[in-house]
């Protein structure tokens, strides 16, 4: 009698064990990819400190020159025409400086401008707790990268801004964040406003520069103006609040006044700033004084008469020009790998930083002789 002989095979995954399997391998995956992102994320974020420390000195060094800070307010502010990356030549020559890992803007990275949004020179040297420069666009614009004006850095989150009730993008582009018709608003986190309510010129606007919280949790908000126009700015009580005009830094802590911007050829740049309630401090950015002002009270900051001064100026090419510029507190200074030591008529020789490895023999135009003299470098060529 014959018997049916069973084979003996292996036995094959179920539907459910498939689905479980597949199941784990995407958790596993996304957990890899979420790993990932944030390893990238934090170490563009360490890449942009890096930068804006490397920044930070450049400036200090700048400052140890010239005794001033380059001009501010590039591509904001059309009076600032060449962008930190131009300025900081002679000082800082890896342009990659210059440019955020985050920054997606192929116009700020081809000019290698991912940080003058955000850059506001003061008249003395840095050593305060002021914002200086900074990066809003980390952690998916949630984070500042901000270095301050001591030269410290911190990561601070970012405060909501809305421009007539829309959100301002912290890392956006001017138009994005920037008001300029009568009644335009911008609101903060903490419910201070800034209003327009004059703008007879037709380049007039406000810009927002940055929105952060301090590690105490303070508001620290800085908006900028350009050309002939007004404002009406109320300041929540405890936040902190700087309106960054062509003549003059507004600092406050909760108040409400009015600042007035406006130009000539007879006087230059004036801010006339009135007051409804509080207390501001305000910087001349000529002369570095400071006025505090109190409730009923008007000033106007002035930066006419000032000296014209000249000196050569390198563009990112190469190509060198004579350059001419009004105030002695903002300045332009470039530098060529290849032509800045060619000799211009009446530029004086010089042994830059004599002793150290960075010793060279160079040219300067006499108008930067005393600043380099004042830091250490003597006249005629290096031994």
């Amino acid at each position: 009698m014959w018997k049916l002989k069973h084979k003996g095979h292996k036995k094959g995954f179920t539907l459910i064990e498939l689905l479980v399997t597949i199941a784990i391998i995407g958790i596993l995956a996304g957990i890899a990819t979420v790993s990932i992102g944030k390893i990238c994320s934090t170490n563009n974020q360490t890449t942009c400190i890096n930068n804006l420390r490397g920044i930070s000195q450049g400036l200090q060094m700048h400052y140890n020159d010239y005794k001033s800070f380059p001009e501010d307010g590039y591509p904001d502010d059309l009076n600032d025409s060449y962008p930190l990356s131009t300025d900081l030549a002679n000082y800082i020559t890896d342009k990659s400086t210059f440019i955020c890992p985050e920054d997606s803007d192929t116009t700020s990275t081809s000019n290698f401008a991912s940080y003058d949004p955000y850059y506001v020179a003061r008249k003395s040297s840095y050593d305060s707790n002021e914002l200086a420069i900074g990066c809003p666009r980390h952690r998916d614009a949630s984070n500042s990268t901000s270095t301050f004006a001591s030269g410290s850095t911190e990561i601070t989150n970012i405060g909501t801004v809305l421009a007539n009730g829309q959100e301002v993008p912290p890392d956006g582009d001017t138009d994005q964040r920037k008001i300029s018709n009568v009644n335009d608003t911008l609101t903060f986190d903490d419910g201070s406003t800034v209003k327009v309510t004059d703008a007879p010129g037709s380049n007039y606007g406000c810009f927002l520069v940055q929105s952060v919280r301090l590690s105490d949790g303070t508001l620290y908000s800085i908006v900028r103006t350009q050309d002939n126009g007004t404002i009406d700015v109320q300041v929540t009580s405890g936040s902190k609040f700087e309106v960054v005009t062509p003549s003059a830094i507004v600092g406050v802590r909760g108040t409400e006044f009015t600042v007035v911007t406006s130009s000539s050829s007879a006087v230059g740049y004036q801010t006339d700033i009135s007051f409804t309630s509080g207390i501001v401090v305000v910087t001349d950015r000529e002369t570095g004084i400071a006025t505090t002002l109190k409730s009923g009270g008007t000033t106007s900051t002035t930066t006419g008469n000032v000296p014209w001064h000249s000196h050569y100026h390198t563009h990112a090419n190469g190509e060198e020009h004579m350059h001419t510029h009004p105030s002695q507190n903002m300045t332009h200074h470039g530098k060529s790998s290849s032509i800045d030591d060619t000799a211009h008529a009446g530029d004086i020789t010089i042994c830059h930083k004599p002793g150290t490895t960075a010793e060279k023999t160079m040219t300067v135009n006499p108008s930067a002789l005393s600043g380099h003299l004042g830091h250490g470098d003597s006249e005629g060529a290096c031994p």
